[in-house]
């Protein structure tokens, strides 16, 4: 989902310089621009699998933004959460002046301060329920269902987000941690060093904690390598094929996977 080595001459595009970049945080009047990264960054072969071809609708490629954008627009109003967007300086030679706002990444982190007693990946399905946002946001349940009515539930909830869960619960439950979900850059500008910028700018605060508060993530295998160059170890436990993790508290390092 987004980085590469250093140019190389073999014509590996330039990384961005910090001054390139502009991080920070997102707002309601991005969820279009949030959607839209999300089905853009992920591959094909991910979309197919939650949101297969006979559950979708024929206006399907403009509907699931505004669904995803409506789904997601309750986070903004939970406490606790640090959603990060990357949009480009004027500065940058990439730089678009036709659609200044354009994003081109996202980070979004749960914090300590809410992870220490909850671990409810906003993804859930049940989110939701328990977090209480239909009645928050004065959805009717038909209203709700019609937003989910594209995805394959049993692979979105009860094959991903939910056993995710349970391992991060397991591993973490009681301590205070940070939480990635997700990280995304759009294709055209992955493999320029754009996740490693976000991912600093979570890991050089948790690092200003005394002491340093954990950062956890799931992480696809094609993805891990990116993790580790900035800190993340993987977990040799239950969910050991995705957890992830960077500054572990006591009680976890026993259980992170030696390195081969």
């Amino acid at each position: 989902m987004g980085d590469a080595l250093p140019p190389q001459e073999n014509g590996t595009r330039a990384r961005y310089a910090p001054d390139e970049i502009i991080l920070s945080e997102a707002t309601k009047d991005d969820l279009t621009y949030l959607a839209e990264g999300y089905y853009a960054s992920f591959d094909a072969e991910w979309h197919d699998e939650v949101e297969p071809p006979h559950l979708r609708p024929e206006n399907w490629t403009s509907l699931r933004v505004q669904r995803l954008a409506t789904r997601m627009t309750p986070w903004f109003s939970e406490p606790n959460v640090r959603i990060v967007k990357a949009t480009l300086s004027p500065s940058s030679s990439s730089y678009d002046a036709t659609a200044p706002n354009r994003i081109i990444g996202q980070a979004m982190w749960l914090l300590p301060s809410r992870t220490k007693t909850e671990i409810v990946n906003f993804w859930r399905r049940d989110a939701s329920d328990i977090l209480g946002w239909r009645e928050k946001m004065g959805w009717t349940k038909e209203f709700e269902d019609e937003l989910w009515s594209s995805v394959d539930l049993t692979k979105w909830q009860d094959a991903e987000f939910l056993p995710w869960d349970r391992a991060r619960e397991e591993y973490l439950g009681g301590i205070g941690h940070w939480f990635l979900g997700p990280i995304w850059v759009l294709p055209e500008h992955q493999g320029r060093g754009l996740s490693s910028m976000l991912l600093k700018n979570a890991s050089d605060l948790a690092d200003k904690a005394d002491p340093p508060e954990p950062l956890y993530l799931e992480a696809f295998p094609d993805a891990r390598v990116v993790y580790l160059r900035h800190g993340y170890q993987p977990l040799d436990g239950v969910g050991k094929e995705f957890a992830m993790i960077r500054n572990p508290p006591e009680s976890l390092k026993p259980l992170l996977q030696k390195p081969e």
